[in-house]
């Protein structure tokens, strides 16, 4: 479907009255688009649009507020690429808002909906969304002006926690509606340790028809990536159920890591990790001493496998931070940040002050520490576009790799008291919706879901906008349907 935007902001100098009117075209992006038709195009599009999202309890009543019901204001012009679907970590979040709701939280970054103002006519093919922003919001310099998810608007980046709230980025999991469990089945594990039972989901790649699992085989010094059909192409019907969960395993490609792992005993588990950065398009395998703790001068081996060739390079990193690092890096039912190579970087904690050391790979001598606001960040939820993300269960936390800087936003976690927290699974071309892997009935699973901060328009403005505590802000945003953009 052919859409076309416009956005107008009208800023008010509240001691003169005088208005600054903006306003102009936009351009629709890819992401939209790649949520219905990514992953084989396996989208029950059907089951979709009759549940909804279903724990998602204020959730729009139509679908273009469901997909672009979200505002997000950026300080950097963020370009005419339809492919461009998240913003860069060096593009500063200035303010967002939320379709139908008025902001009543601390949070000065976000505004609040014009619920008189708003018009949502679908069956006349136009939504106008109106938005306004009080004298303390969203001050800074505005040079984009984009739509996205009604929870997108959660993504404001803040040097002090936001307050506490009952949203549940978990309620973006479609489940059955946009595949994943039930493709996998096969990969149904108990825990993430690498060199247990099925191993580490890394990623999914539909042209390929396959997901990729690793698992470290200590007795053999073995890496071993496990190809699973997704099945999203083809159906093998030949393939056998084995108690209860149907046999995916295609092929096995197997690494020789002599002389790799520093721990070689029963608990090696936990001192080896095993990640994908899809954007960097690498493997990374990190061995640590045993131990709780890593201590001063001690050092880490990394080493990195390009996804297609696996051609691996080898790195040590010292621990030069002049203190101990925590010294347990793989996962169970959490994935911890502590262990993490993303960017080029591998990102390390303090076990007893939580501070945030990353060590570029390219120099890992150059020992950085985050800047941290008093914040922390343990478990690790996801990773792209230059931010780390972790949703505790009343808020977010998301590390800017541009900035080597911590911040706290409104989203909230997908962890429960029983399921420990979750973490995603890239799909390969389709940074939008990828899958998410948690606990569910002791047993490791995987769904589909969205990262709700997508870039559904971009709006780069003629001229930058700066809006100050001398100013109230009004944001029209209108869409039509049936118009080039």
């Amino acid at each position: 479907m052919k859409l076309h935007g416009h956005a107008r902001l009208e800023l008010t100098d509240v001691h003169t009255g005088e208005v600054e009117v903006v306003e102009s075209d936009n351009l629709i992006t890819n992401a939209v688009s790649d949520i219905f038709n990514g992953y084989g195009g396996s989208l029950n599009k059907a089951m979709l649009l009759w549940r909804g999202d279903t724990g998602y309890t204020d959730a729009p009543k139509d679908l273009v507020s469901m997909f672009y019901g979200g505002l997000l204001l950026y300080d950097t012009a963020l370009g005419t690429e339809p492919g461009t679907l998240f913003a860069p970590a060096a593009a500063g979040v200035v303010g967002t808002a939320r379709c139908n709701v008025v902001n009543t939280t601390k949070n000065t970054t976000r505004g609040s909906a014009n619920l008189t103002e708003t018009n949502i006519d679908p069956a006349g093919g136009v939504v106008s969304y109106v938005y306004e922003f009080a004298t303390n919001q969203a001050n800074g310099i505005i040079r984009s002006v984009c739509l996205t998810h009604p929870m997108g608007a959660l993504y404001s980046e803040m040097t002090e926690a936001p307050d506490a709230s009952p949203t549940n980025i978990d309620r973006l999991a479609f489940g059955g509606a946009l595949g994943g469990d039930q493709l996998l089945t096969g990969l149904l594990a108990t825990n993430c340790y690498p060199t247990n039972e099925k191993g580490v989901l890394l990623y999914a790649d539909p042209a390929a028809d396959e997901a990729v699992a690793g698992r470290v085989d200590v007795e053999n010094a073995a890496l071993e990536l496990r190809h699973h059909c997704l099945g999203l192409h083809t159906l093998d019907l030949f393939r056998r159920d084995t108690a209860g969960t149907w046999d995916s395993l295609l092929r096995t490609e197997t690494l020789d890591i002599t002389d790799f792992l520093q721990d070689v005993s029963v608990n090696a588990g936990r001192y080896c990790r095993l990640c994908f950065d899809a954007e960097a398009d690498k493997l990374y395998l990190v061995s640590i001493p045993a131990g709780s703790s890593i201590a001063v001068g001690a050092g880490i081996k990394v080493r990195e496998y390009d996804r297609k060739t696996l051609a691996a390079k080898d790195y040590t990193v010292p621990n030069n931070t002049g203190g101990t690092l925590r010294g347990l890096v793989s996962e169970s039912r959490a994935t911890p940040l502590n262990g993490t190579v993303y960017g080029g970087s591998l990102y390390m904690t303090d076990p007893a002050t939580y501070q945030i050391y990353r060590f570029p790979l390219s120099d890992p001598t150059d020992v950085q520490a985050v800047t941290m606001h008093s914040d922390y960040m343990q478990p690790l939820c996801d990773a792209h576009d230059g931010r780390l993300y972790c949703y505790y269960r009343t808020r977010g936390v998301v590390l800017n790799t541009e900035k080597n800087e911590l911040f706290s936003c409104e989203a909230a976690g997908y962890d429960t008291a029983s399921s420990g927290f979750s973490t995603t699974v890239p799909v390969l071309g389709e940074p939008a919706a990828p899958l998410r892997r948690y606990l569910s009935d002791n047993r490791i699973r995987t769904e589909r879901v969205l990262r709700a901060n997508y870039l559904a328009t971009i709006n780069d403005l003629p001229k930058a906008v700066e809006k100050t505590a001398d100013k109230t802000m009004k944001v029209i945003y209108t869409l039509r349907k049936g118009e080039d953009a």
